[in-house]
């Protein structure tokens, strides 16, 4: 009666499941006395075992799978200022179907269309901040144009909910902005 009950999340059928078999049977069969530090590594070896069972069947999947992610970010960094590219480009240069580029996101509770205009966002909010200290007269427009943004009020709607200021006060000089929660007299 004081057997485990199983569920579905034990995975016995496994690598480490026909392992910890072996390691227990041929214990059992052993007649010769263990040493403590081989009991001590077998403790372990054992522990180790029991964990893999019972761990979910893709947690290798899910380190494989950070490596991958590295790669599909770095891929929307080196294309981010092309308003034309789309999750089906990414995961083609990638190597992966748009499915998994949209799953790789899902797991880290983010969406590509985020991401890449985090990406964005914060390439046009450098790009602002250079502007201001070299007093130069670029338009906004085409600062946002030149980081993939297609539509100005799009942007700019993104920007102030990301930064909660419009893009015009993060273009001025640290000088010229109003302090946050001061009002400015003239």
């Amino acid at each position: 009666g004081f057997e485990p009950q199983y569920g579905r999340s034990v995975h016995w059928n496994t690598r480490a499941g026909r392992g910890l078999f072996k390691l227990v049977s041929d214990a059992v069969d052993d007649d010769g006395p263990m040493s403590e530090s081989a009991a001590g590594y077998m403790r372990l070896a054992i522990y180790d075992l029991i964990g893999a069972i019972f761990s979910p069947p893709d947690s290798m999947a899910f380190f494989r799978s950070e490596k991958l992610f590295s790669r599909v970010c770095d891929v929307v960094r080196e294309r981010f200022e092309d308003p034309d590219v789309t999750p089906d480009d990414v995961a083609a240069e990638a190597g992966i179907s748009r499915r998994y580029l949209q799953k790789l996101f899902a797991m880290r509770n983010m969406t590509y269309t985020n991401f890449i205009n985090s990406v964005r966002l914060d390439h046009v909010a450098r790009l602002l901040q250079r502007r201001a200290l070299l007093s130069t007269t670029q338009p906004i427009s085409a600062i946002a144009y030149s980081c993939g943004f297609s539509n100005y009020a799009n942007f700019a709607r993104q920007f102030q909910k990301r930064f909660g200021h419009s893009p015009g006060v993060h273009a001025k000089s640290r000088d010229e902005r109003p302090h946050e929660g001061y009002v400015r007299m003239n």
